[in-house]
């Protein structure tokens, strides 16, 4: 199967992943918090890609080419994406600014400046981060921990920590897009994992995933989306968002508006969907809340909220 956008359970069913280790030793006072992130508030994320590139058979990603996910993330999350006029009209009051933006950190775990890139030469797979059997310990997750052939995760109450790692599966063909961790990951493995295949926009690039929505998609899974449609064909399982219609599996490629199941449209050009790049471009307002209200008091991402407004 080689479109999987999603994240890796087992063959056909999603698992996320995070990574992230504490840094008592850098903490600032932020301001007086305030339970409920202002609606009109933009949520400013840094962000750090590692990338971890195999000696044997290495990959080209250029800065140029991170910079340019960099991009399309603050056009997807902030509804500047042009291709989002392309969304039907029953769904067009539907579409979202998420009010989320992306940024390239400045500063490392130590305050130190940084290009926010850092680079490992390692045959460790991308793989090497997920656990199918649920039985390994943490530490095993070798993809990050730098003791172990990858790379250690910055602390992720502080950083979204992007791994940019080959996903291959055993004829050397994409096995998988990307996985994510659910916030409720160990923050010692709290990431996205994403091939350099599908990131950013510039080649080389696989020909379904050329603008870059894989990070989208797994982002949406790391800030507590789900995925769109039903599992195991259900039409009784959705994805928890009131505004997002009930959908019985998985779209796949290019499908053509309209397309029906569990007594309505399919909403298959949602990000949560797993369409070819393309074929996909909205969050719905539903969405939008459910993902700002992991930064409110109590919500599972409320730190990282808190350290972007340090001073």
């Amino acid at each position: 199967m080689i479109k999987q956008r999603f994240v890796v359970v087992a063959v056909l069913l999603a698992t996320f992943f995070y990574s992230c280790s504490e840094d008592d030793t850098n903490l600032v006072e932020v301001p007086e918090e305030v339970p409920i992130v202002p609606p009109e508030e933009i949520i400013r994320i840094p962000v750090v890609i590692h990338v971890i590139n195999p000696p044997s058979f290495p990959f080209v990603i250029s800065d140029q080419k991170i910079h340019s996910q960099i991009d399309v993330l603050n056009q997807d999350f902030r509804k500047k994406n042009p291709d989002h006029v392309k969304t039907p009209d029953e769904f067009k009051d539907l579409v979202a600014d998420v009010g989320i933006e992306f940024y390239i950190a400045t500063k490392d775990p130590n305050g130190q400046p940084t290009t926010g890139i850092t680079r490992t030469e390692s045959d460790i797979s991308g793989f090497s981060g997920d656990d199918i059997t649920g039985e390994l310990p943490i530490e095993e997750y070798k993809l990050f921990f730098t003791n172990k052939g990858g790379k250690d995760i910055w602390p992720s109450n502080k950083y979204l920590n992007i791994y940019i790692a080959d996903l291959s599966d055993r004829w050397g063909r994409l096995g998988l897009a990307g996985y994510a961790h659910f916030p409720d990951k160990d923050p010692r493995v709290n990431a996205v994992v994403i091939d350099p295949r599908v990131f950013g926009t510039l080649q080389p690039l696989e020909s379904e995933y050329t603008l870059g929505r894989t990070a989208t998609h797994e982002i949406g899974h790391w800030l507590n989306l789900k995925h769109i449609y039903g599992r195991d064909g259900s039409c009784d399982e959705g994805d928890e968002v009131d505004d997002t219609p009930d959908q019985k599996s998985q779209n796949l490629g290019k499908p053509v508006y309209p397309k029906s199941s569990c007594g309505g449209n399919e909403m298959f050009m949602n990000f949560m969907d797993r369409v070819d790049d393309d074929t996909m471009y909205m969050f719905t307002k539903g969405q939008k809340d459910r993902m700002r209200a992991l930064f409110n008091e109590g919500g599972a991402r409320r730190e990282l909220y808190l350290n972007t407004k340090e001073k």
